[in-house]
């Protein structure tokens, strides 16, 4: 191989699913890209969680007609399958900021309305104990990636007080009784209008705590993001 073509070898963009080269300027492999599913409409109004035929007025998927929310509105990037599982444990456990700043960087190209009046990115907190072993919360990789393309301010607002179980396998309830109390707001949150970001959608029950500690200490407004969501429960 030529110098050359090393070179062209060693910078051209890698695919941030599995790392060989992609297109020029594409943050996907064609393979890969083949393989990802966007979130597209139609979505719940609120969870923005995708649908498979509900082009109603307003739509709006079974838990979030059963269960309250305290968020405002969600929105995510990719479908939670195989496919973008490997892209969310890029983030979740190599801290891979590259490929948090490709998602959020393609999400916000075409979503640019979903960051009007945010005063603030707030992530959402792990406990002391998984950072001390992980070194790093994947939401504030994620989050920071949102500030720097912003220039909106990252603030910490948000503190993990209890120790919760793990949230797979669990059902809606198990989730909510898992986190609840989980949190703690600071004052300072009060009129703010808060973008709130987490890795995955699943249930909602983490963002959803989140929200309503946020809430309950006078946050005007909390809209969430994360890299990926479930499909919406029928």
């Amino acid at each position: 191989m030529s110098f050359e073509k090393k070179l062209n070898w060693l910078f051209s963009p890698k695919c941030i699913v599995c790392g060989k080269n992609s297109e020029e300027n594409s943050v996907f492999c064609n393979s890969c890209f083949s393989k990802i599913t966007f979130i597209d409409y139609p979505i719940c109004n609120i969870c923005g969680k995708m649908l498979e035929n509900d082009f109603s007025n307003d739509p709006i998927c079974k838990i979030c007609s059963e269960h309250k929310r305290y968020f405002d509105i969600s929105r995510s990037f990719l479908l939670y399958d195989d496919a973008s599982k490997n892209i969310v444990m890029k983030i979740k456990t190599q801290s891979d900021s590259h490929v948090a700043n490709s998602c959020v960087n393609l999400f916000l190209n075409k979503n640019k309305f979903f960051l009007q009046d945010i005063d603030c990115i707030t992530p959402v907190p792990s406990h002391w104990t998984r950072i001390f072993k992980r070194g790093y919360n994947p939401s504030t990789i994620i989050a920071s990636e949102i500030s720097k393309k912003t220039n909106i301010p990252l603030k910490k607002y948000l503190k993990r007080i209890k120790r919760t179980d793990y949230q797979k396998n669990k059902t809606i309830e198990e989730r909510n009784r898992n986190v609840d109390s989980a949190f703690q707001a600071q004052d300072t949150v009060r009129n703010k209008s808060i973008l709130l970001v987490d890795d995955v959608f699943t249930t909602g029950s983490t963002l959803n705590e989140c929200a309503k500690t946020l809430k309950r200490k006078g946050a005007n407004k909390v809209i969430c993001f994360t890299i990926a969501s479930t499909k919406a429960f029928t």
